[in-house]
């Protein structure tokens, strides 16, 4: 059922030619793996998950698709992504890759009103040291 629901979403990735896509419906969840060719496009994605999902409270899909380093429309480039799994939280996050929760919240303010309110299948910007 879950591949109905969020098929617009799969013609998507198709549509942009994401690399490698992998759609996997497993223990109520759908697992939508691959490669988009830019930003834009992993952003458009995103973009339609939330549309179909307002909030991301669903945890119904976990969206894990990464596009090339360092594209310019990314802006700085600097840093790398996570995608918030269910039980995470920020100081969790930043142990993982050695940067305090703080720095992870100030680079994420576009997306993060609260530090104590982040949602599985959000994507954050985890700063450079």
């Amino acid at each position: 059922m879950l591949m109905e629901k969020y098929q617009s979403l799969i013609d998507m990735a198709n549509q942009l030619g994401v690399s490698g896509l992998n759609v996997v419906e497993s223990d109520g969840a759908l697992k939508i793996d691959g490669t988009a060719a830019s930003a834009e496009a992993k952003q458009q994605l995103w973009d339609e998950y939330g549309r179909l999902d307002p909030d991301y409270r669903s945890g119904e899909v976990v969206l894990n698709i990464n596009a090339p380093e360092g594209d310019p429309s990314s802006g700085s480039g600097s840093g790398s992504t996570y995608t918030v799994q269910s039980g995470d939280s920020l100081s969790k996050i930043g142990s993982k890759y050695g940067v305090s929760w703080q720095k992870i919240f100030d680079a994420n303010r576009d997306k993060l009103d609260d530090p104590d309110k982040i949602q599985p299948g959000q994507e954050l910007t985890i700063p450079q040291e």
